[in-house]
């Protein structure tokens, strides 16, 4: 009887860590100096138009190493 929770809670894990749906937050205009700060910090980015999208998870980091 202990298994089925067990393996209900495993499955939740697994399927919750495997979702990639990840939301971008506008940061600044892209240059080459932003990026490469971004870069240096591990922070993940996408350009999109020109423009930093950095992932909503990362804004706080963004701000401390970036501004």
């Amino acid at each position: 009887m202990k298994k089925k929770p067990a393996i209900s809670f495993f499955i939740l894990i697994t399927l919750t860590a495997c979702n990639q749906n990840e939301s971008f937050t506008h940061w600044t205009d892209s240059t080459d100096n932003q990026t490469q700060r971004l870069d240096e910090a591990g922070i993940k980015y996408e350009i999109r138009e020109g423009e930093i999208w950095v992932r909503e998870k990362d804004l706080k980091k963004a701000v401390a190493c970036c501004s």
